[in-house]
């Protein structure tokens, strides 16, 4: 378990150290505007819906360490692309390159599953998801550091090969390190693929969290893919900025799923922790589109922070309880399928209504889809004939 979580910290020091203070800006440089930049760092997202459900039914088959050396590769030679790139298509083949293979989430959070029983399922994949953002802590504050405060010439080479040097390194951890059990499914080609959409559709205990799952991360994720551009335009940062609030946020979410979730699940049940988290997200973006000042800003990313801290893991979690163990690792892939979805649907939708209206349309846009999400639909999903909560 502890070779797994140093694993996932490092793959995700590498991917946040050029994800959210260097992409935007490095495609900037290169000609694209809001809309292009954001389908440019969606492009990871799109290909992780098609190949996310093969991959983690391949984990099922072939066991996880493959998989996860794999992603790893792919991602060094990605990051070496993006060192290079001079171009918007060589940008794209990279992120391109990189989704076609990653499945650190999925594939961990399965061999959590392997590992854990139910009643501590929990508590591990809020430690799993811990380290997932300590290392956003560390990777944003160091590629920011390297790429520079200027966003219009920002260093990004410099930010790729760091990131590129810790993939290789983590290769090697996996490579000679990490043990994992030989979990083998032998219903294989019946659940490859996208097929494994129907069987979640038709179990209402998947189904109603997997729609929870995808609205709110449409909304997060449509705030990630223009949260650099915003803030360009709102306090004129550059990548050295966005990478230190970048850490900020690392921390907060550390906290929250290390202490705040365990917390709140014990007291208020998951139906009532999803309720809260919703609102903390709605209160935070609400406090985004009415900052002035960093401390305004500060309370915005604070609650926005807790909100999806808490609400992903406690989703995840219901989601491993509800599954067959043989299946775990399809219906998190699928999961992972409908956030990929979320993703590379949300921050196109922010990066057009970013770039035709103001700055803050998007985010006006995301409080009333939140709103709507709760008058019309978060009753109906926790009736308890729904999913016995």
């Amino acid at each position: 378990m502890n070779i797994l979580l140093v694993y996932i910290f490092l793959d995700v020091v590498a991917f946040s150290s050029i994800i959210i203070s260097v992409l935007p800006f490095h495609a900037k440089f290169l000609g694209a505007g809001p809309l292009l930049i954001t389908l440019y760092i969606s492009t990871f997202s799109f290909v992780q819906f098609f190949v996310s459900p093969y991959l983690g039914r391949l984990s099922d088959r072939f066991g996880r360490k493959p998989l996860l050396m794999t992603s790893c590769l792919a991602d060094f030679v990605s990051h070496i692309i993006m060192s290079v790139a001079n171009s918007l298509p060589l940008l794209f083949i990279s992120r391109f390159m990189a989704g076609a293979f990653s499945c650190n989430i999925s594939v961990g959070s399965a061999l959590i599953s392997d590992l854990t029983t139910k009643e501590e399922r929990t508590k591990y994949i809020g430690r799993f998801n811990s380290v997932y953002s300590l290392g956003f802590v560390v990777g944003p504050l160091i590629g920011g550091l390297l790429a520079g405060s200027d966003s219009l010439n920002p260093k990004y080479f410099n930010s790729s090969i760091f990131a590129a040097s810790i993939n290789l390194i983590n290769l090697l951890i996996l490579c000679f390190f990490l043990k994992t059990p030989k979990k083998i499914s032998t219903s294989f080609k019946e659940k490859t693929g996208h097929s494994s959409f129907i069987k979640i559709l038709k179990n209402k205990n998947l189904s109603y969290l997997f729609i929870l799952y995808f609205l709110v991360n449409f909304v997060f994720s449509g705030l990630n893919g223009i949260f650099a551009l915003w803030s360009e335009i709102k306090f004129s940062w550059g990548p050295m900025q966005i990478g230190i609030m970048m850490s900020f946020v690392g921390i907060l979410l550390a906290f929250h799923q290390a202490f705040t979730i365990n917390y709140i699940v014990r007291i208020l049940k998951e139906k009532k922790t999803i309720w809260l988290s919703m609102l903390s997200i709605f209160l935070g973006i609400f406090s985004l589109t009415m900052s002035t000042n960093y401390i305004i800003l500060g309370v915005g990313i604070f609650f926005c922070t807790m909100g999806i801290g808490i609400i992903n893991p406690t989703i995840n979690s219901l989601l491993s309880k509800k599954s067959e163990s043989s299946d775990t690792g399809s219906v998190l892939s699928l999961n992972q399928s409908g956030l990929s979805v979320a993703r590379f649907a949300g921050q196109p939708f922010s990066g057009f209504f970013f770039q035709s209206f103001t700055f803050n349309t998007p985010l006006y846009i995301g409080l009333f889809i939140l709103f709507l999400v709760k008058i019309y639909y978060f009753d109906k999903l926790f009736k308890k004939d729904a999913t016995g909560l």
